[in-house]
Formats: structure tokens, C-alpha cells, sequence
């Protein structure tokens, strides 16, 4: 009867579980699965739960072997059991949805397994006293609560932070298991002998030897256990039993030896791997480091990425004597990698060597990926090596993708002489440059204040389980912009086809039907007949979206939380982009743009004249150029110094090489940082750039032709050389890891990589005064080092800076007019309508000095929580394995980013008038009348202080409150309010004339 019933329950779990995935899929039920994992992982990580939960089923079992003995069921006993029930089916409850709601193939495990045991445990003790054909019963399926005794002792050690992997916890887990596991199959055997055998198997026990006897025979002898029970009587039976005990025990020993061989071949990266027929592989080659490793496992398997990560396979492949592997292996078998180790292999070996790539399959990889060590002694030679695996697999494997990680952007000079493009819009190479990303990143960063976190925001995802509650107000805010991620999707062929849409009615309709949520930032333009791609950013108010019959096919270029999330005006749905504007809403950019002038090219001097009739137009051009480079040659080795005057009048950019072990080779690649803040601009615009290192780069020659771009040789750990750059007065100072590793980085612990880096910047904010608005941002290679880094200095009421010269400082530095400056002193002197506005980077962090705050952020929490990263005054190395990891699922994300980066950008704050109303009525103001295309808002950390239209609120007795900036990405346009103080990030309208990204 309890089987029946346990297989009736089962069959109707079974059934439910099919209808439970049809309305998956005919519904959004991802909030639902997210919430059940949640709510399991909550309960295994509650210890009072879970020594409840293993106190009762302990006891059920404990209760069943005691009815073995008595044979009567007592009111204590049974109350325990129905008690241990209540618990196990609130687990198969929440095992169940979690299973069935995230994957068809995990449910199917979870009902064969669990679910099946649980069906034959709980109707057994519900139904155990009662009366079952005339007769009470004491029997029941109690026993299988041993299982779930041995799952709580994993949930013990949990729940307890005890980590498996040391030696005493490791050998009290496995102990445990064993004895319950033990127990369980005791019990097991007794329950099968009370019940006795049914009546389909008694024929087979009316002889001693039968199938089954002889079976058994032959197992207990090879074991080496003979009970003794069955022995041969003939005389032929008695040789089969010596010829099948000594094969038997030389078969047991040796598969025992090569199950050995094949574990340590495993746990030494000498194994092999064949995919499956649905299983998607992914090669990563190099020598990553095993911090990188694990960033790059969990971005591949972020809960964003659960559909299309369903059936990836990554396997890492380390060169022969790679100290980094056992580290990576170390980190993949912790508790928090416990749900994706599975799907995660290494092994040893070199992409050099044929057979390595046949044992791994890599002709069947769908990507193959090649990445550094971030923390190697020299750049150069890692690069070096890399390209060299990059070339091989190109000729193994001509038609794979492929992702090249570079340290340096000048490696890629050898791919090209290797005839490899380097271009990534193939779809087939992508390489990326870390001192690239990171230089141009913080160099359009110091002309726009908040772009680093917008832009790394966009390169990392964050998922529900990572949008932890508590902490301060503004934290939530920020957090809500970092879920956004950058998604390129085909545009609805409504918008060209049937409503010849231009760019920013497409934009509103996008706006509209996500309820302001999604956000079209630009175009990516694709030819049909030659696959030649052209991004576009932003790329005008009339720009006119290209039909289909043009041969051009056109994706759009999107901010959102996710790819469901973007909603486009399809046929039957009213479109939603607003086409009559006002006649007076043409911005002046727009009518600039309809009058371009053609430039003059500069008279030839007398000497060019002469050497063009004796030469001729060829070698006259191929003169010039080597007269040219061998100028900047010579220039570059003699770096110009910055001028006193320069220096002593303040507002420079000031960037410190830190970490260059070796003084002879070199290279900072500071023509990525200069150029973006050079593009476009007047000498006047300019902002003079001093770098100090302690010797002159080998690639100066690069940033020479630069106006107003200096060097001064000095340390930047030296009190003196800090105090001859006037540090104290710079606008901003970017402490740049430069060079190799000073301390050999393949063996040193993570927190010695930014030893000098941490401190520099201590060094430098120590020194800051009271009241400096001085940006102080710091690189580091290991992200978990942000929490050395120094508390920067804040303003007070005791400032000394005047509103008026915050005001004169501020608009000078970013072209602003006096009306629209953002800093405010915190003299009570001031005027009214001045004490409103506040300084942006005052303390960024401030928040976790405040013990008294009952809500503030950890240092212990990830670098992306931090309000020091939320300012942009840190930037760390993850990011790039972040953007690496996402071009996997989106090919062009590195290309899109880098346009972003080469785009015209601007820092427009709120106007008076415009303080108080919706963020979405803004963004249309500036896209229609001025073509700027807002993206994110730049908002200080205490909104609670100002009131009704962003006045702020008097500080009362304890003086202004410490105040703290933080950039919102994407944020909900109906729902966001503009505040007085709000600074909004802007793309300008896209200029063709400005320099092509993908060619740098």
C-alpha cells in the first residue's frame, strides 16, 4: 500500500512538473525560479534551520530503528516524524520549483532522485499507524531519512563556513557520509528481509543455486568476504570457482590501478574531453592567473547568461610547468563554485602540439580564447607568447573564433606582420589591449567626470542574487545601473520600411514601450554585400534609419537590464516616437553640422617645392615621412619638461607610474590617455598633461606631437618629486600600474601585485588638504586590494574654498559657464542660492566611517559595491575579464565600447528650471533641441538633503554632512527625479571627421 501510494505521488509530481515547464515557456516565470533558489540557498546557509532540520530527521531515523527493536509505534515517535516530514516537503517543494522553473533536464535529475525518494518516504509515515487491511502497522520507509540526514551534514559545514578543503574538515565530512551511508544500507537490508520476498521471486528460491545465488557467489568470494552460506559441490564447479576467483581479483586489481591512473592524470591536467552532441565547448589557452580564472568562470555562468550558458563546457588548457594551474583547480573546487564546477575542466599541455588540441577536441570548440598572466614580470614577452598560440590555432583552426587578450596594444603590430587581422569586426579575431582599455577609458574620464564607472558598468553583469538589500539609499540607486548591460539587436523593420523613422523617433518609441527603461544609444549599420560594419553613436536627431532595400542591414545599439527586456515597435503595435517638434527645438549643433567647412591644407615651404622637382611627388611624400618620424624620434627622447608656470598655476592632470621594475624598456602607451583628451579640442581647451616616471618612456616618441604634454622624471613614492609636480593643486591624478610586476608576480600573493600602487595613493591623499577637490584614481590589478586603499580627503565646515572660486575652478576646467558649476563651500557665508550646490568627489568614502549608520557599505563587499568605484576613482583588472568573457555573447562589445569611448561627450548640469521634473522630459529637451543623447546621471550620495526642486536642506548643529557622488546608468526615465545638483552624461552627435576607433 505505501508503495502504491508513493508511486502514485510520484507519477502526479512527474506530471506537474511537465506543466510547470509548458507555462515556463509561454510565460516569464524567471523572478519565480530566481526567488525559490533564493529562498534554498537562504535555508542551507541558516544554521538554525539547519540543525533543526538535522536534529529532526536525525531522529526519525533513530525512531525507525527503534521500531525495528519494539515493533510499536509511540506518540512521541510519530510526532517526531510528522515534524522531520513538514521539513523535507518544504524542500521538495522548493526543489522542486527551483528545478523544473530553471531547466527541463535538472528536473528530470530532481524527480528520478529526490523526488522519488521523498514519494515513497512520506506517505509511508503518514499512513504508518494507521490501520491497513485489519491490521496496525509499525512499518515504514523511515529509513530513507538517512539520505537526508547525510545532505544536512554538507549543509552543516555551510552553513558553519567550514571549508572542505582543510584536512580535519574534509575527514570529519567524508567520516560522516560514511557511517550515515552505511547506516542507511543496514537498514535498507533489514527492510527488504521483514518484508520478505513477493511472490514473482519465491520460485527462484526453491533452489540453492540458481541465477541470483550464483551471482551472489561469485561477488562474496571476489570480495574476499565468504560467509559461507553457498559452496560448489562438483567437481567442475569447484575449478569455475578458483578460475573465477583469481580473474576476479586480478580484473578488481586492475581496474582499481587504472581508475588511479586516470584520477591522477586528471588532477595533473593530462586528461581528455569528448562534448556531447548539445554540448557548446569553450577553449581558454594562456596562462591566466587563477583570480582571472575564476572572474572568467562566473561571468560565463552569471545567472544573466543561464539560457545561453545551459550547455557550455569550459575547459582551460595551462602550458607544461604552469604554476597557476593548481591555484585555478584550488579556487574551482571551493563551496562557492560548487554549482559550476562541473562544467568547468583543466588540463596541461600547449596549443603548439596537435595531439593536446585532439584530446581537449578542439576542432569543436565554438571560441577559443587566449589570455595572460595579469601579474607576470614582463608584458612583452607574455604578449610575445600569446600571439604565438594565437597563430597557431589560427593555422590549426582557420575557420574558429578566436579572443586574444593583449597586456600591451603595440603587440598587435606583430599579428598584422603575421598577415592576422586585427580588426574584431570579422566575427572571427577579437583582440583586446588592457593598457588600451584602461588609458583611454580614464583619459575621456578626466574630460568626463563619471564615464570609467558608466563604462565599466556596461562591461560587467549583475544579476538579482548580487542586488543584495540594505546598505545606504544611494547604494540602491547605483545598483539598479549596474544590472544594465550593452546589447546589440537587430532593428524592427517598421522603423525603416513603414514609418521612415529617423534616429530619434526610434529612440522615444524604445523609451516609450519600455516604460523608460531601454535605452537606443546608437546604430551599427551592416553591408549585405560585403559584411563591412559601421558603428554609430548617436548619430543625429534626423539621421534617417536606412531601408532594408538599401542593402544595408541596421541593429540597434541598447542599454538594458537584459536582451528580453528590449521592446520595439513591431507590425499591429502603435508606434510611440514623437515626429512634430516645435520649430524652435533645432539645436545648434544641428545647424553647425548642415554648414561644414572644407579645411585648407598648409602651403608648401620653399624647400618641400625644390625636393619635389628633384625627386619626385613618391619619394618626396616617403622624404617627408622619415624626416617626420625621425623629428619624433628625436623628441621623444628628449622629453620636454612641464614649464614653473604650468605647474604653479594648478589644474593639470597629474598621472604616476608606479610598479616599472626595470628602467630600460619602458613603455606606458600614454598616447592612449592623450588622445582622447586631445581629439577635437583647441589649444585653449587643452588641459596640460604631466606624467612622472622615473625615467623617460621608449615610447614617448608617440605622444611628442601632443601641445601641452609633458614629462618629469622623479618616483612617485618620493615626498620631494610629488611636491616639484605641485601635486596638491592637480585636477585629477591617475595612479597608473606601469611596466612589469615589480615583486615577479607569477609567485607573489594577490595583495603584493598593487604593494606600490597602495602606496602611492596613501602617500598622495595624506597629503591632500582639508577641502581638495583633487580626483585621486587608483588602478589595481587584484580587486580585492580596494580595501587598503586610503579614505581621500573631504570637505568640512572649515573649508577656506569660496562658492565663488569652487565655482571659477569648476567651469574652467570643463567649460561651464559660472551659473552652472556643481561646487558649493560649506561656509555659512555664502549666498543662499550658492549653498545648494556641493562638491561631487568630497570623500568618496565617507559612508564607511559613519559607524553610527546602521546602513553603510562594507569593505569587505565586491569592488562594483564600493562607493570609491561607483565615483571613479578605481579602476581594477576584472573589468577586463568581465568585457572579455561577455564578447563571447556579444561579439562587437569591445568594438561598441571603444566607439563609445572615441564618441563626443559632455557633462550637462540640470538647469534651475529643470530641477524638480522627470529625467524623461530632460532627455527629450536635450535630444530634440540640442542633439545630445543622455545616458546617465551623475548624483550625489545624500539626496535625503535637499528639498521640494533640489534646495538644499540646512546642516543644522553638527555641521554639513560628508558628501559623495556616484554615476545612475540607464535610469528609469518616468521614475527618476532631477535634482538641482545632478550632473547628466551626455553623447554628442556623431562626428565622421572624428578618428575611427578601430583604427588605433
Amino acid at each position: 500500500l505505501h508503495i502504491g501510494l508513493g508511486i502514485g505521488l510520484w507519477c502526479m509530481m512527474l506530471l506537474l512538473g511537465y506543466g510547470l515547464s509548458i507555462y515556463t515557456f509561454a510565460n516569464d516565470a524567471a523572478s519565480l525560479q530566481a526567488a525559490a533558489h533564493i529562498w534554498r540557498r537562504k535555508l542551507h546557509a541558516n544554521i538554525v534551520y539547519v540543525l533543526l532540520y538535522t536534529s529532526l530527521v536525525g531522529a526519525q531515523f533513530v525512531q525507525f530503528c527503534s521500531r525495528t527493536i519494539t515493533g510499536t509505534v509511540s506518540d512521541i515517535g510519530l510526532a517526531i516524524d510528522l515534524a522531520a516530514c513538514a521539513f523535507i516537503v518544504l524542500e521538495l517543494i522548493l526543489g522542486w520549483l527551483d528545478t523544473w522553473l530553471g531547466n527541463i533536464m535538472k528536473g528530470h535529475v530532481f524527480v528520478f532522485t529526490w523526488g522519488l525518494v521523498d514519494c515513497l518516504l512520506l506517505p509511508s509515515v503518514v499512513f504508518m499507524a494507521l490501520p491497513a487491511f485489519g491490521e496496525q502497522t509499525w512499518g515504514s520507509f523511515a529509513f530513507l531519512s538517512a539520505l537526508h540526514l547525510m545532505q544536512a551534514w554538507q549543509w552543516l559545514f555551510f552553513s558553519l563556513r567550514l571549508s572542505t578543503q582543510m584536512l580535519q574538515w574534509q575527514v570529519a565530512s567524508l567520516v560522516g557520509e560514511a557511517v550515515m551511508l552505511l547506516c542507511f544500507f543496514a537498514m535498507f537490508m533489514l527492510e527488504l528481509e521483514i518484508l520478505g520476498d513477493p511472490s514473482a521471486v519465491r520460485p527462484l528460491q526453491e533452489r540453492e543455486w540458481n541465477t541470483v545465488a550464483a551471482i551472489y557467489f561469485v561477488f562474496v568470494s571476489v570480495a574476499t568476504v565468504g560467509y559461507g552460506d553457498l559452496v560448489p559441490a562438483t567437481f567442475l564447479g569447484r575449478v569455475a570457482a578458483i578460475v573465477a576467483f583469481v580473474g576476479g581479483i586480478i580484473l578488481l586489481a586492475v581496474a582499481v590501478q587504472r581508475v588511479a591512473i586516470v584520477a591522477t592524470e586528471h588532477g595533473q591536467g593530462n586528461g581528455s574531453f569528448a562534448p556531447g552532441i548539445r554540448t557548446r565547448a569553450i577553449i581558454v589557452s594562456g596562462n591566466p592567473t587563477a583570480a582571472m580564472v575564476k572572474d572568467f568562470v562566473n561571468e560565463i555562468f552569471h545567472p544573466d547568461h543561464a539560457e545561453d550558458a545551459e550547455d557550455i563546457q569550459l575547459i582551460f588548457l595551462y602550458p607544461a610547468g604552469a604554476t597557476e594551474m593548481e591555484e585555478s583547480m584550488r579556487l574551482l573546487r571551493g563551496k562557492d563554485m560548487i554549482d559550476i564546477a562541473a562544467k568547468t575542466l583543466i588540463f596541461q599541455g600547449s596549443v603548439l602540439e596537435s595531439k593536446d588540441l585532439e584530446r581537449i577536441s578542439a576542432a569543436k570548440a565554438v571560441a577559443l580564447y587566449v589570455l595572460p598572466n595579469m601579474r607576470c614580470e614582463n608584458p612583452y614577452q607574455e604578449d610575445a607568447e600569446n600571439i604565438i598560440r594565437m597563430i597557431a590555432l589560427r593555422r590549426i583552426l582557420p575557420t574558429a573564433r578566436l579572443i586574444l587578450l593583449l597586456l600591451k596594444a603595440e603587440s598587435r603590430n606583430i599579428l598584422q606582420d603575421a598577415g592576422i587581422s586585427i580588426s574584431s569586426m570579422d566575427g572571427e579575431t577579437t583582440i583586446i589591449a588592457v593598457d588600451q582599455f584602461k588609458l583611454e577609458l580614464f583619459g575621456k574620464s578626466c574630460e568626463v567626470l563619471g564615464f570609467a564607472p558608466f563604462i565599466c558598468n556596461l562591461c560587467k553583469s549583475v544579476g538579482d542574487d548580487d542586488l543584495i538589500a540594505g546598505g545606504p539609499a544611494w547604494l540602491k540607486d547605483y545598483m539598479q545601473g549596474v544590472g544594465n548591460e550593452l546589447y546589440e539587436i537587430e532593428l524592427s523593420s517598421v522603423y525603416a520600411d513603414n514609418r521612415q523613422a529617423v534616429f530619434a523617433e526610434v529612440v522615444m518609441d524604445v523609451l516609450e514601450q519600455t516604460a523608460g527603461y531601454v535605452y537606443l544609444v546608437g546604430l551599427v549599420e551592416q553591408s549585405l554585400r560585403d559584411g563591412v560594419r559601421k558603428i554609430l553613436v548617436n548619430p543625429g536627431t534626423q539621421y534617417r534609419i536606412k531601408a532594408t532595400t538599401t542593402g544595408i542591414k541596421t541593429f540597434g545599439i541598447f542599454i538594458a537590464s537584459d536582451r528580453d527586456s528590449v521592446i520595439q515597435c513591431e507590425v499591429n503595435m502603435v508606434f510611440l516616437g514623437r515626429r512634430a517638434r516645435p520649430a524652435n527645438e533645432v539645436g545648434p549643433r544641428q545647424a553647425a553640422s548642415s554648414t561644414g567647412k572644407t579645411l585648407a591644407l598648409p602651403p608648401m615651404s620653399s624647400g618641400e617645392q625644390v625636393l619635389l622637382k628633384m625627386a619626385g611627388p613618391v619619394l618626396t611624400q616617403r622624404a617627408k615621412q622619415l624626416m617626420s618620424l625621425s623629428a619624433r624620434h628625436r623628441h621623444g627622447r628628449q622629453p620636454e619638461r612641464p614649464p614653473l608656470k604650468t605647474i604653479a598655476s594648478g589644474g593639470h592632470i597629474l598621472v604616476l607610474c608606479v610598479g616599472t621594475k626595470s628602467e630600460k624598456d619602458l613603455r606606458l602607451g600614454a598616447h592612449h590617455f592623450v588622445r582622447p583628451l586631445r581629439l577635437g579640442k583647441s589649444l585653449a581647451e587643452m588641459t596640460p598633461i604631466v606624467f612622472m616616471s622615473p625615467t623617460p618612456p621608449r615610447d614617448w616618441d608617440m605622444v611628442c606631437h601632443h601641445p601641452k604634454v609633458y614629462l618629469l622624471r622623479g618616483s612617485p613614492l618620493s615626498q620631494l618629486d610629488l611636491e616639484r609636480s605641485n601635486f596638491r593643486a592637480a585636477s585629477m591624478i591617475f595612479i597608473c600600474n606601469a611596466a612589469s610586476n615589480p615583486i615577479g608576480g607569477r609567485q607573489a600573493e594577490g595583495w603584493m601585485v598593487d604593494s606600490e600602487m597602495i602606496c602611492c595613493s596613501r602617500l598622495v591623499e595624506s597629503q591632500l588638504p582639508v577641502g581638495a577637490r583633487t580626483l585621486v584614481v587608483a588602478d589595481l590589478r587584484d580587486d580585492r586590494n580596494h580595501m587598503f586603499l586610503p579614505v581621500p580627503a573631504t570637505s568640512n565646515t572649515g573649508s577656506t574654498v569660496t562658492a565663488v572660486q569652487a565655482r571659477t575652478s569648476f567651469a574652467k576646467r570643463f567649460s561651464f559657464s559660472s551659473s552652472s558649476a556643481l561646487f558649493l563651500s560649506a561656509s555659512e557665508e555664502d549666498k543662499p542660492q550658492d549653498k545648494r550646490r556641493v562638491s561631487f568627489f568630497s570623500d568618496a568614502s565617507s559612508l564607511l566611517e559613519q559607524e553610527d549608520e546602521k546602513k553603510k557599505v562594507s569593505r569587505d563587499e565586491p569592488y562594483f559595491r564600493q562607493p570609491r568605484f561607483a565615483s571613479g576613482q578605481l579602476f581594477v583588472s576584472a573589468v577586463i575579464t568581465s568585457l572579455v568573457a561577455n564578447t563571447f555573447y556579444s561579439p562587437s562589445l569591445s568594438d561598441l565600447l571603444r566607439s563609445m569611448v572615441a564618441a563626443d561627450m559632455h557633462t550637462v548640469p540640470v538647469p534651475d528650471q529643470w530641477a524638480g521634473k522627470s529625467y524623461f522630459e530632460y532627455f527629450d529637451h536635450l535630444l530634440w533641441a540640442e542633439e545630445r543623447l543622455a545616458v546617465c546621471i551623475l548624483r550625489r550620495a545624500d539626496p535625503a538633503r535637499l528639498g521640494p526642486g533640489g534646495a538644499e536642506v540646512a546642516p543644522g548643529a553638527k555641521g554639513i554632512k560628508r558628501r559623495y557622488a556616484f554615476v545612475c546608468t540607464a535610469p528609469p526615465a518616468k521614475e527618476t527625479t532631477l535634482l538641482a545638483t545632478d550632473l547628466v552624461i551626455c553623447f554628442g552627435k556623431d562626428d565622421p571627421r572624428r578618428s575611427d576607433p578601430r583604427r588605433a
